[in-house]
């Protein structure tokens, strides 16, 4: 039965019931539904991926590419072309996951990044062809904008194409939609202009004032699913390694390193907070901060309780093993106490009922079937967590042998 089927039950056993308060009445008895115990459904999978320090390592200075400046109580940072290139470059994940800092200073969160106004460099898009061999300088337009005075200096080779990436004149100023209108013979080439990149942060810098100063942008601060109730495993995957997520906290962690400086494979996960960056693809969940900071590439295996999304679309449905039976006859419950609430005020037909004495009957009726299915589901999450009597290899709580999680290691 869908989500739809369901409310219109419930529109036409209880008077006085609209669509969208049916709707939130059986998302509130699925709620109520999932906090009475854990659930199989609830037992899932998931994974984080760390980027590592945003354009590697370079030399042994531990720094990402270009730099940065900002002045304190100030949540703009700007970077040069360099560092712009690298910012924009960086896709999977954006920019806007990882974090940033100057070592070594505070951490901080990457809300936005927009242009400052100003050019920063040109790409070739289309190298053109049969055009007249030589150097050009052209100007930067704005197309519909007030920017002006940018120009870039673009070179066609002897073979009529533009193989070289343009070389930046003048920087300008106020641009909001930079283009090249390039014109020399033959199929004209065409460029992407990229203005100089500035990174609103999520928080006031209150660090010293930056000026063309190195910085550090890697990911420290993890999500949880949404929904995220409890952790049972988390795992690195590339070193083999059972992650303790119970330590720390972060007035604990503090005090053993306040400065974020131990940069190595993460041994920790420490909760942080939840997102609150708007905009973010994970705003509203919970955040974990991983210790010590991981400035390499390294994946995470994750066995958590989640709660069940609520019902959105006509055709959901709930998970195996519930039935909408059993959603139906909690919602049924809570619908009635809504009307018993109403009493005084609702004179529609039906308002003189014993509403009580119905939600105690639907509740009755939702108690002797959900037992069935607490039975059956308590078997599901019997082989989750099985305990093991064998001692996995190399020590660990996780037997790469089974592929199971040994809990009572």
């Amino acid at each position: 039965m869908a989500f739809s089927n369901m409310w219109n039950e419930i529109l036409g056993a209880i008077p006085g019931m609209n669509t969208g308060l049916a709707k939130t009445k059986l998302n509130e008895a699925f709620q109520l539904i999932q906090d009475e115990q854990v659930w199989s459904f609830q037992v899932q999978t998931g994974g984080w991926l760390s980027p590592g320090l945003l354009g590697g390592q370079t030399n042994t200075s531990f720094l990402s590419p270009g730099v940065i400046s900002i002045q304190p109580f100030s949540d703009q940072m700007t970077g040069d072309a360099i560092a712009t290139a690298a910012w924009y470059s960086a896709q999977n994940p954006p920019i806007t996951v990882y974090q940033i800092r100057v070592p070594y200073y505070d951490l901080y969160s990457i809300v936005a990044i927009n242009g400052n106004g100003t050019i920063a460099y040109a790409t070739i898009f289309t190298a053109g062809s049969g055009q007249t061999p030589g150097v050009y300088t052209y100007p930067v337009l704005d197309n519909g904008g007030p920017g002006t005075g940018g120009s870039i200096s673009i070179t066609v080779d002897a073979t009529g194409v533009v193989s070289a990436p343009p070389a930046t004149l003048t920087a300008g100023s106020g641009y909001l939609n930079p283009y090249i209108a390039f014109s020399e013979g033959g199929i004209p080439a065409t460029f992407t202009v990229t203005q100089i990149a500035v990174l609103t942060l999520d928080r006031l810098w209150t660090s010293p004032a930056q000026s063309g100063s190195g910085y550090m942008a890697y990911q420290a601060y993890f999500p949880y699913p949404a929904g995220y109730r409890r952790t049972y495993a988390i795992r690195d995957l590339i070193n083999n390694l059972p992650m303790d997520w119970s330590t720390f906290t972060q007035a604990s962690l503090a005090e053993v390193d306040p400065q974020r400086t131990d940069f190595s494979n993460p041994e920790f996960v420490v909760y942080y907070s939840p997102d609150t960056r708007v905009g973010s693809a994970t705003y509203g969940q919970e955040l974990a901060e991983l210790w010590q900071h991981p400035l390499t590439q390294l994946s995470y295996n994750c066995q958590w309780q989640v709660l069940w999304p609520p019902l959105v679309n006509p055709n959901d449905t709930v998970p195996f093993p519930l039935t909408e039976e059993v959603l139906k006859f909690r919602a049924m419950e809570l619908c009635c106490l809504w009307k018993e609430g109403m009493k005084g005020d609702d004179m529609e037909r039906g308002s003189g009922a014993n509403w009580q004495f119905l939600a105690g009957a639907y509740r009755k009726e939702y108690d002797a079937r959900i037992k069935t299915i607490r039975v059956k589901d308590r078997n599901i999450c019997d082989l989750y967590f099985q305990k093991f009597n064998r001692v996995p290899f190399n020590t660990e709580p996780f037997a790469s042998v089974n592929g199971q999680l040994s809990v009572g290691f």
